[in-house]
C-alpha cells in the first residue's frame, strides 16, 4: 500500500472522529478501505455503520457491493452471499461491473440472484407497484394544487412605440392585430406604387436620342455635337397618359399612406399587457428498498 493511501486513510479517520459522522464521508472511508485492499476493514466498518447511519438507498447498494466484494476476496463466501442478496433487495436488477469485479465473484452475484429468484421478483413487483401508487399520489396533488389555484402567473408586457404607425402598407394595422384593415392598407398602397413606378419608366421606355449639330467658335471646326433624349413628338399623347398615370397614382398612394397612419394612430392602444398562466408541475424521484420505496417529489409554481 502506498503512502498517499495510508495518509488518506488515516486523514479521513481523524477528520470522522474530530467531526459528527455523515453518510458521505462514512462512504469515502469505506472506499479508501476497499481501493487499499483493506477488505477486512472493509467489511467491519460496513456492518459498523449501515444499521447507525441515515444513508441513501444508492450508497446502501455501494457500500453492500465493496463488502460483498471484499468478503469474496478474503475467501468467505457466505459473508459475499449475505451482501450480496443485501444488494439485489434494494435493486433486483443490479449488474456488477465486469471492469472492477473479478469474473468469479460475478458468477457468485448472479448464482445468488437464480437462488433468490422467488423473493427478488416479489420485491420487483412490490416497487412497482408502490411506484404506480405514488404516481397517482402524486397526479391527484397536481390535480389538486391545479383545482386551488397553484399555478405560476407571468406578465407579459409588449412595447407597441406610437411611431411604428407612421410605417406604411399597413403595418400599425396589423401591430394592433387588425388584420383585415392592414391587408386593406398594404393592397391599396402597393398598387398604388406599383402603378405609379410603372408609369415612370413607361415614360422613359418613350424617349429616343437626339443628336444636335450646334456653333461653337471654341472649336476649330466651329461646330459642336450635342447628344440627348427626348420624347419625339409622335408619342407626345402616350406621354401625357402615362404621367397624368404616374402622378395620380402617386398622389393617391401618399393620400392613402396618409389615411391609413392617422387611422392606426387614432387606434393607437400602447403598450399591452397580458398574462400567462401555468399550471404547477411536479417531478417524481423513486428509489427502491428493500421493503418498498422511497419516493421524492420537486413541485414548482
Amino acid at each position: 500500500m502506498s503512502v498517499r493511501t495510508i495518509a488518506t486513510i488515516l486523514g479521513l479517520t481523524a477528520s470522522l472522529a474530530a467531526a459528527q459522522s455523515t453518510p458521505d464521508r462514512e462512504l469515502e472511508l469505506v472506499r479508501a478501505l476497499f481501493d487499499a485492499g483493506k477488505y477486512g476493514e472493509t467489511v467491519a466498518l460496513v456492518r459498523k455503520t449501515i444499521s447507525i447511519t441515515n444513508f441513501t438507498d444508492g450508497q446502501r447498494v455501494e457500500l453492500h457491493r465493496m463488502a460483498g466484494l471484499s468478503s469474496f476476496n478474503l475467501g468467505d463466501q457466505p459473508a459475499a452471499k449475505e451482501s450480496f442478496l443485501s444488494l439485489l433487495r434494494l435493486n433486483p436488477d443490479y449488474v456488477l461491473d465486469p471492469f472492477v469485479a473479478p469474473p468469479p465473484a460475478i458468477r457468485l452475484f448472479d448464482q445468488v440472484r437464480k437462488d433468490n429468484a422467488d423473493e427478488l421478483g416479489l420485491v420487483r413487483q412490490l416497487l412497482q407497484v408502490r411506484a404506480e401508487q405514488e404516481r397517482r399520489r402524486l397526479e391527484d396533488e397536481r390535480k389538486r394544487k391545479e383545482a386551488e389555484g397553484g399555478q405560476r402567473k407571468t406578465i407579459v408586457i409588449e412595447k407597441r412605440p406610437v411611431w411604428l404607425n407612421l410605417a406604411p402598407f399597413g403595418i400599425g394595422q396589423f401591430l394592433q392585430e387588425r388584420v383585415g384593415a392592414g391587408v386593406a392598407f398594404a393592397v391599396s398602397e402597393g398598387v398604388l406604387a406599383i402603378t405609379s413606378i410603372v408609369a415612370y419608366w413607361a415614360i422613359e421606355l418613350l424617349k429616343v436620342k437626339y443628336t444636335e449639330r450646334v456653333t461653337d467658335v471654341l472649336t476649330e471646326s466651329g461646330t459642336f455635337e450635342r447628344t440627348f433624349y427626348a420624347i419625339p413628338p409622335s408619342s407626345t399623347v402616350q406621354r401625357d397618359v402615362w404621367r397624368a398615370i404616374k402622378w395620380s397614382s402617386g398622389g393617391a398612394f401618399v393620400a392613402t399612406y396618409l389615411a391609413g397612419v392617422i387611422e392606426a394612430i387614432v387606434r393607437h392602444q400602447g403598450d399591452r399587457v397580458t398574462e400567462k398562466v401555468e399550471p404547477a408541475k411536479a417531478q417524481l424521484f423513486i428509489t427502491p428498498l428493500p421493503s418498498g420505496a422511497a419516493a421524492g417529489v420537486s413541485v414548482s409554481f
